[in-house]
Protein backbone atom coordinates (compact mmCIF):
# COMPACT_ATOMS: atom_id res chain seq x y z
CA UNK A 1 0.00 0.00 0.00
CA UNK A 2 3.05 2.46 1.05
CA UNK A 3 4.20 1.74 -2.52
CA UNK A 4 1.16 2.47 -4.57
CA UNK A 5 1.00 5.42 -2.51
CA UNK A 6 4.81 6.81 -3.08
CA UNK A 7 4.62 5.87 -6.87
CA UNK A 8 0.92 8.11 -6.68
CA UNK A 9 2.64 11.11 -5.31
CA UNK A 10 5.59 10.97 -7.17
CA UNK A 11 4.25 10.80 -10.40
CA UNK A 12 1.34 13.70 -9.21
CA UNK A 13 2.87 15.64 -6.17
CA UNK A 14 4.83 17.89 -8.33
CA UNK A 15 1.65 19.93 -9.42
CA UNK A 16 0.73 20.68 -5.40
CA UNK A 17 4.10 20.85 -3.68
CA UNK A 18 2.27 22.82 -0.84
CA UNK A 19 0.51 19.57 0.12
CA UNK A 20 2.99 17.89 1.85
CA UNK A 21 4.39 21.36 3.98
CA UNK A 22 0.63 21.30 5.19
CA UNK A 23 0.41 17.89 6.42
CA UNK A 24 3.94 18.68 7.90
CA UNK A 25 3.25 21.74 9.50
CA UNK A 26 0.02 20.08 10.75
CA UNK A 27 1.95 17.09 12.46
CA UNK A 28 4.25 19.70 14.48
CA UNK A 29 1.53 21.49 15.24
CA UNK A 30 -0.10 18.56 16.84
CA UNK A 31 3.23 17.42 18.60
CA UNK A 32 3.30 21.20 20.36
CA UNK A 33 -0.54 21.06 21.71
CA UNK A 34 0.10 17.03 22.34
CA UNK A 35 2.96 18.10 24.33
CA UNK A 36 0.93 21.22 26.24
CA UNK A 37 -1.71 18.49 26.91
CA UNK A 38 0.35 16.25 28.51
CA UNK A 39 0.86 19.12 31.16
CA UNK A 40 -2.83 18.24 32.88
CA UNK A 41 -3.74 14.62 33.93
CA UNK A 42 -7.16 15.04 32.67
CA UNK A 43 -6.02 15.51 29.25
CA UNK A 44 -3.18 12.93 28.73
CA UNK A 45 -4.62 10.28 26.57
CA UNK A 46 -5.92 13.31 24.23
CA UNK A 47 -2.52 14.82 24.40
CA UNK A 48 -1.17 10.42 23.23
CA UNK A 49 -3.43 10.55 20.42
CA UNK A 50 -2.41 13.79 19.11
CA UNK A 51 1.04 12.49 19.40
CA UNK A 52 0.12 9.43 17.33
CA UNK A 53 -1.65 11.52 14.43
CA UNK A 54 1.06 13.99 14.51
CA UNK A 55 3.32 11.34 13.56
CA UNK A 56 1.48 9.53 11.05
CA UNK A 57 0.77 12.96 9.55
CA UNK A 58 5.18 13.65 9.52
CA UNK A 59 5.55 10.17 7.93
CA UNK A 60 3.18 10.72 5.67
CA UNK A 61 4.91 14.55 4.67
CA UNK A 62 8.18 13.73 4.90
CA UNK A 63 7.59 10.47 2.29
CA UNK A 64 5.73 12.01 -0.03
CA UNK A 65 8.67 15.08 -0.03
CA UNK A 66 11.07 12.33 -0.78
CA UNK A 67 8.77 10.86 -3.18
CA UNK A 68 8.76 14.62 -4.76
CA UNK A 69 12.28 15.42 -4.92
CA UNK A 70 13.12 11.65 -6.51
CA UNK A 71 10.73 12.67 -9.33
CA UNK A 72 12.28 15.80 -9.70
CA UNK A 73 15.65 14.31 -10.52
CA UNK A 74 14.60 11.47 -12.59
CA UNK A 75 12.63 14.52 -14.56
CA UNK A 76 15.61 16.61 -14.53
CA UNK A 77 17.99 13.45 -15.30
CA UNK A 78 15.69 12.44 -18.39
CA UNK A 79 15.57 16.09 -19.69
CA UNK A 80 19.47 16.31 -19.76
CA UNK A 81 20.03 12.73 -21.40
CA UNK A 82 17.58 13.71 -24.39
CA UNK A 83 17.66 17.36 -26.29
CA UNK A 84 14.68 19.43 -26.69
CA UNK A 85 12.90 20.10 -29.31
CA UNK A 86 12.58 17.50 -32.69
CA UNK A 87 15.13 15.81 -33.48
CA UNK A 88 16.33 16.17 -37.22
CA UNK A 89 18.82 14.29 -39.20
CA UNK A 90 21.13 16.46 -41.90
CA UNK A 91 20.22 15.99 -45.25
CA UNK A 92 22.56 16.13 -48.44
CA UNK A 93 21.59 17.74 -51.54
CA UNK A 94 21.16 15.15 -54.08
CA UNK A 95 22.63 15.92 -57.84
CA UNK A 96 20.06 14.49 -60.74
CA UNK A 97 21.96 12.40 -62.45
CA UNK A 98 22.76 12.81 -66.53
Amino acid sequence: MLWLYLRYIARHAHDLPWVHLVVGAFGNAAFVVGSIFFLYPSLTRTGTWLFVVASWGMLIGVTGEIAVRYEARRRARGEAVTPPGPTTTPTTPTTPAS
